[in-house]
């Protein structure tokens, strides 16, 4: 199967969906503000390589879990014209004449409501256990990117890879026939 690839955030949407749900939820429920002090004290951790990005995801879902529904807020957040407007105008007039994969290090919970907005025949991002925030197997990025679409497509071939990270997508890229590098809405192609 002929398929194009497509990262999310920083491709598809200008930012870093998660960050911007996790913003959504604090200005919807402020009593996550007391639980600050933990997250910062994670992500400096994380900074200083103590901690990974499953552990951190855990954590920071975990917490919103306590407090609200991940999914309800996932989609209401997709509901917003503010989250719309961070589509990038390229992806809309991209040509879509092959399948499309999202493939995303961004928790499938959220993007699905993406996708379905956006007409996406299939999503591959981070599992995660919207009752305890606790996340599934490895972050979906790099080499776990292709082994999930592997799992779910069987024998597949990249006709075209787009991404904002090289260091992230890299073996996406080098897989691909053709990639493209993606900044503040200005693709390139990839110099593999």
């Amino acid at each position: 199967m002929l398929i194009d690839v497509y990262d999310f955030d920083g491709t598809i949407y200008d930012g870093d969906s998660t960050f911007d749900l996790s913003l959504f939820c604090l200005r919807r429920h402020p009593v996550l503000f007391k639980r600050m002090p933990h997250l910062f004290a994670l992500l400096f951790r994380l900074a200083r390589g103590k901690i990974n990005l499953t552990a951190f995801k855990s954590e920071l879902f975990g917490e919103i879990s306590r407090v609200c529904s991940l999914q309800e807020e996932a989609r209401l957040f997709w509901q917003q014209e503010k989250t719309l407007k961070k589509i990038g105008s390229w992806f809309q007039s991209t040509p879509r004449d092959l399948p499309i994969v999202i493939a995303s290090a961004s928790p499938e919970f959220e993007l699905k409501y993406a996708v379905e907005v956006l007409g996406m025949d299939t999503l591959i991002g981070t599992r995660c256990d919207v009752t305890t925030g606790q996340l599934i197997g490895k972050n979906c990025k790099g080499e776990e990117k292709l082994r999930r679409i592997g799992e779910l497509l069987g024998d597949y071939e990249i006709r075209a890879m787009y991404t904002d990270s090289i260091k992230s997508d890299g073996p996406l890229l080098r897989c691909a026939r053709e990639g493209y590098i993606l900044k503040h809405g200005q693709i390139s192609p990839f110099q593999g």
